[in-house]
C-alpha cells in the first residue's frame, strides 16, 4: 500500500463517513427499507417489489439486516459498506494519477448521489468498478465479467442500460475489432458469458415487471410524450449536460438535483460535453460506441418511459470514467497518464458540484422525517393516531415511526407506501373527508396530521366547517427535498 495513495483516500473516507452520519434519509430511501423490514418472507418481498418499478437486488440485500431491526437508520450501515468499497476501489485499484483520483473522488456522484444517498445506485457503481478491475486484469475472463454486468442490471433500469452499453463495447473490442481469422474462436468464448448475462437480464425484467395493480405514477403513461419536442429536448439535455452540473438552480437554498427544464443554461453545456467525449475517444471506436450507446439508451428511456432524475443520468458519468480508465490502463508509463484540459474541465465541474452538494447537505437537512418522528415520540402519547397527506411525504414520517399508518388516499392502513392503483394523487379539498375517515378507521376523536406545506386558511376553514378543530403543534420546514418538510397539526372533533 502506497502512503501517497492512503493520503489521497483517507480524507475522502473520513468525509464520507461523516456525511453518512449526518445524512437524513427521505422517502425513496426509507420506503425500500420498510418494504424489506415488513416482508416476512422473501416471496412476499418479491411480491412487493413488483409495485416499485425496480429489480430485486437492493431489496434482497436489505432484507437480511432488516431481520434484526425495523429502524431505517440501519440501512446506513448497509450503504456505508458499498460506498466505502467504491472509494477504496477508485483510490487503490484504479490506474489514475493521485491528482486524478482526488478529482474523481470529489465528483458529485462519489461524494453524494451514489454513496451518501442510501439507494441501489451504490451497488450498481460497485459492480461496474469491479467489472473494470476484472476486465483489465483478466480480459479473457468473459463469463465473470458478464456476470458482473448482468448483476448491475438487477439494481435498476439505469444499471441495465449501462451494463448493456458496457457489454456492447466489450463485444466490439473482443469480437469485431480483432483479425477475421480470430473471430470464430472469440465468438465461441463468448457463449457461456452471454448465457449468464441474458439469464440475469431476464431475472431483472421478471422482478421489475410492474404489477397489474400498480398506479400510473409508478408505471407512467409510457410513450405518451415520446414525440413531444420539449420532452425530447429535456431528455437529451438532462442526459448529456445535467450529469455534469446536477446542482439545483435554487442553490444555496436548495442543492439537490436540477433539470434543463428549470435551468435552460444547461443546454449550453450539451455541445461542449459531446465535444469532449468525441475528442477524448476519437482514436478509440469502442469507447465512442460505449458513450453513444449509453447516451442513446438513457435518452430513449427518459423520452419514452420515465424522464428520470440525476441518479439516472449519472450512468454517462460512469461510462466516461470507464473510458478514461481504459485509456490509462493502456498507457504503461504513469507519468504519461495525463488528461486533456477538456477532461479536467468536466471533472473539475463535477468536483465543484460535489463540493456544493456537501456544503448544501450540511447547511440544511435533506429530510426532516426522522426529526419529526422523534418529536412525536417525545411529545405525544405512545398510542397517538398519526396520518398525513400526500402519501409520498407522509410515508417518510410513518416509516421513521416504525409502525403501520393510515393513508387517506387509499383509506387503508399500511406499513409502507405501495404504488398501487388505489393510492392516487390527493386534493386539498379532500382534507375534511380524509380526516373524518381517518378518525373513523382509527377509532379516535383526535389525531396528528402531517403535511409538507402549511395548511392554508381556506383549508382550515373547510376542516372546521366539517366539525373539527385545527391546532398547529410543530413545524420542520426548509428540507432540501421539499416534500420532506413537515407541518404537524392536532385535529380534534369539536
Amino acid at each position: 500500500m502506497s502512503w501517497k495513495t492512503l493520503a489521497v483516500v483517507l480524507p475522502f473516507l473520513l468525509l464520507y463517513w461523516a456525511d453518512m452520519w449526518h445524512h437524513t434519509m427521505f422517502f425513496d430511501e426509507v420506503n425500500a427499507w420498510a418494504i424489506s423490514a415488513w416482508s416476512p418472507t422473501l416471496s412476499k418481498l418479491f411480491y412487493y417489489v413488483h409495485f416499485e418499478g425496480h429489480p430485486w437486488l437492493w431489496y434482497f440485500l436489505l432484507w437480511f439486516p432488516s431481520r434484526l431491526t425495523h429502524d431505517p437508520v440501519a440501512m446506513k450501515w448497509v450503504e456505508v459498506v458499498f460506498g466505502t468499497a467504491n472509494i477504496l476501489i477508485i483510490g487503490f485499484l484504479s490506474p489514475f494519477t493521485y491528482k486524478q483520483r482526488a478529482l474523481i473522488l470529489c465528483s458529485y456522484f462519489l461524494v453524494w448521489e451514489y454513496t451518501v444517498m442510501c439507494r441501489m445506485y451504490s451497488v450498481m457503481l460497485l459492480l461496474v468498478l469491479l467489472y473494470a478491475v476484472r476486465r483489465f486484469r483478466n480480459p479473457q475472463g468473459i463469463t465473470i465479467s458478464c456476470f458482473l454486468l448482468g448483476l448491475a442490471g438487477n439494481t435498476d433500469m439505469s444499471g441495465m442500460m449501462l451494463g448493456g452499453a458496457l457489454l456492447i463495447e466489450y463485444l466490439y473490442s473482443t469480437c469485431v475489432a480483432v483479425p477475421a481469422q480470430q473471430r470464430t474462436a472469440a465468438v465461441k468464448r463468448w457463449v457461456p458469458g452471454l448465457v449468464v448475462y441474458l439469464a440475469l437480464t431476464a431475472l431483472s425484467v421478471a422482478t421489475l415487471w410492474p404489477s397489474k395493480q400498480i398506479s400510473w405514477q409508478s408505471s407512467g403513461r409510457i410513450g405518451s410524450l415520446a414525440l413531444n419536442r420539449h420532452h425530447i429536448d429535456a431528455a437529451i439535455g438532462n442526459m448529456i449536460a445535467a450529469t455534469w452540473w446536477p446542482i439545483s438552480p435554487q442553490f444555496p437554498h436548495r442543492f439537490w438535483e436540477t433539470s434543463v427544464v428549470d435551468a435552460h443554461w444547461l443546454y449550453l453545456l450539451v455541445p461542449l460535453v459531446l465535444f469532449v467525449y468525441i475528442w477524448e475517444f476519437r482514436r478509440d471506436r469502442n469507447l465512442l460506441l460505449l458513450m453513444a450507446c449509453t447516451l442513446v439508451f438513457g435518452i430513449v428511456f427518459a423520452d419514452v418511459v420515465y424522464v428520470g432524475r440525476v441518479r439516472h443520468w449519472g450512468i454517462s458519468w460512469i461510462a466516461f470514467l470507464f473510458g478514461l480508465w481504459m485509456l490509462s490502463v493502456r498507457e504503461r508509463d504513469p507519468k504519461r497518464r495525463s488528461w486533456s484540459p477538456w477532461v479536467y474541465a468536466l471533472m473539475g465541474l463535477s468536483a465543484f458540484a460535489g463540493v456544493c452538494a456537501i456544503a448544501g447537505s450540511w447547511k440544511h437537512s435533506f429530510s426532516h422525517a426522522r426529526e419529526a418522528a422523534n418529536w412525536i415520540r417525545h411529545n405525544e402519547p405512545a398510542d397517538v393516531a398519526v396520518t398525513g397527506m400526500p402519501d409520498v411525504s407522509f410515508a417518510s414520517l410513518a416509516e421513521e415511526l416504525q409502525q403501520p399508518a393510515y393513508y387517506p388516499e387509499c383509506e387503508c392502513i399500511l406499513p409502507f407506501k405501495m404504488f398501487s392503483n388505489n393510492m392516487q394523487d390527493y386534493d386539498e379539498s379532500d382534507y375534511p373527508r380524509a380526516l373524518s375517515g381517518a378518525m373513523r378507521a382509527l377509532g379516535t376523536d383526535s389525531l396528528v396530521f402531517s403535511e409538507f406545506l402549511p395548511l392554508q386558511p381556506k383549508d382550515i376553514q373547510r376542516i372546521e366547517a366539517a366539525g373539527m378543530s385545527v391546532t398547529p403543534i410543530a413545524s420542520f420546514p426548509y428540507a432540501d427535498m421539499v416534500s420532506e418538510s413537515f407541518f404537524l397539526y392536532e385535529i380534534r372533533k369539536k
